[in-house]
């Protein structure tokens, strides 16, 4: 029996407002000590509301994640132990959201995902442009010249590090959409997209974003072009890369002096900005509740404790070690581990959706090393790694699958059994 996916437009709706006021913050900025508008508020019940429409669609995703579904749960459950009760029900709300709004996205746009990258490659390169514009337009409000010993671009959002995440996303779609796209014109603009994140990246002087962002550009040109060379080159390219590194350890400097150049080069220290202690308090408090942690709330207690922000520790690991114990940090790995399987297993079907899945986990993988983004409520990051993380499970070998058929604008979900190894 086909089941009709129900309102497709409101649900890509839907989605771009909460990335928008993920990562919106001018309002934060112009007024820091007054509450924000509560749009959340309305957009909880929006996706409540498209949830109902869609729910024996909805289930039969959660029925194939039940890991994800697990950590949704276990933070609910943190409730019990948590220092501040209201602030982890709060948090496991936000965290229920936006997997709701995710499965929805997945379901609604599970045989269109380019028409999905670029909704949101276009909802990203507008509000990079609108960053660009404030900071220039009105430096007072776009650009922090007082939290950071230097000037760093805050454009529309409420913190460089912010801005550099949404530009890191913004490339991820573009360099993907430059592939996949087959529309000539399409492509300048795409160019365009990028330069203007990598523009907001420098003047955010956001290291942690630059980097993954060039991993991310780096992995998608290896996929579609060096990847298609032999083993043998390969061999070759591994080991010659391999050896120019030993001579310039061995010959120029050793390893310690290398990192301390390289991140004084780029105005950083190698403790990573002060990061390192943030880490090293955090390690330090998980022995007090390793196996179930603190609990998904602000961490309030910690951060009376040790007179630093603990609720953001710089990574986005050690954050769900600290809040979720050894219970958690399991359930975490678990599906990380298991979403890598997946995302292989794609790889010998379908290359350009192995690409983009790839490329976008590796990036919020990589960027949780030194932020915090990794199931955190309706943050910009925690949904498209759950996005990448269902839509794995949906394309991998090993499930039943639901494919999408289009009648006049409706889409229908039926099983089809995929019998691969």
């Amino acid at each position: 029996m086909n089941i009709p996916y129900r309102l497709q437009t409101l649900t890509i709706i839907t989605l771009c407002i909460i990335l928008f006021w993920a990562v919106f913050g001018l309002d934060i900025v112009l007024h820091p000590k007054e509450l924000r508008f509560p749009l959340h508020r309305g957009l909880i019940l929006m996706v409540t509301i498209i949830f109902l429409f869609n729910i024996q669609q909805a289930l039969y995703i959660f029925e194939k994640n039940k890991l994800l579904v697990s950590i949704v749960i276990y933070t609910l459950f943190s409730a019990a132990w948590a220092g501040n009760i209201s602030e982890a029900l709060k948090d496991f709300t936000f965290f229920l959201t936006g997997l709701l709004i995710t499965t929805l996205t997945v379901l609604a746009f599970n045989d269109k995902k380019i028409t999905l990258i670029r909704w949101l490659f276009w909802l990203y390169f507008l509000m990079t442009l609108a960053s660009i514009f404030v900071s220039i337009k009105f430096p007072q409000i776009g650009i922090n010249v007082k939290d950071f010993g230097k000037p760093r671009w805050i454009g529309i959002t409420s913190h460089p590090n912010g801005l550099g995440a949404e530009a890191s996303i913004l490339i991820w779609l573009s360099v993907n959409l430059l592939f996949l796209s087959k529309n000539i014109i399409e492509k300048p603009t795409i160019i365009v997209a990028i330069l203007s994140a990598f523009l907001v990246i420098l003047k955010a002087d956001s290291m942690t974003s630059f980097v993954t962002s060039f991993i991310v550009i780096a992995l998608t040109l290896y996929f579609y072009y060096l990847d298609r060379l032999n083993s043998t080159l390969k061999i070759i390219l591994l080991i010659g890369s391999i050896f120019v590194t030993i001579i310039m350890f061995t010959f120029y400097m050793g390893l310690d002096d290398l990192i301390n150049v390289a991140f004084h080069s780029a105005g950083r220290s190698s403790n990573f900005s002060g990061r390192t202690r943030l880490w090293y308090l955090g390690f330090k408090a998980v022995s007090d509740n390793l196996l179930l942690g603190y609990g998904f709330d602000n961490l309030e207690a910690l951060t009376k404790k040790y007179h630093l922000q603990m609720s953001h520790l710089h990574n986005g690991y050690i954050e769900f070690l600290l809040k979720g114990g050894v219970i958690g940090i399991t359930l975490l790995f678990s599906v990380l581990i298991k979403t890598i399987f997946k995302l292989l297993s794609i790889k010998k079907t379908n290359k350009s959706d192995f690409i983009f899945l790839t490329s976008g986990f590796i990036m919020i993988l990589l960027h949780n090393f030194t932020e915090s983004s990794i199931f955190k409520g309706m943050d910009s990051l925690n949904i498209f790694l759950m996005y990448i993380i269902i839509t794995c499970t949906l394309m991998s070998n090993n499930i039943q699958k639901p494919t999408f058929t289009s009648t006049k604008n409706q889409y229908h979900i039926k099983p089809l059994i995929s019998h691969g190894k």
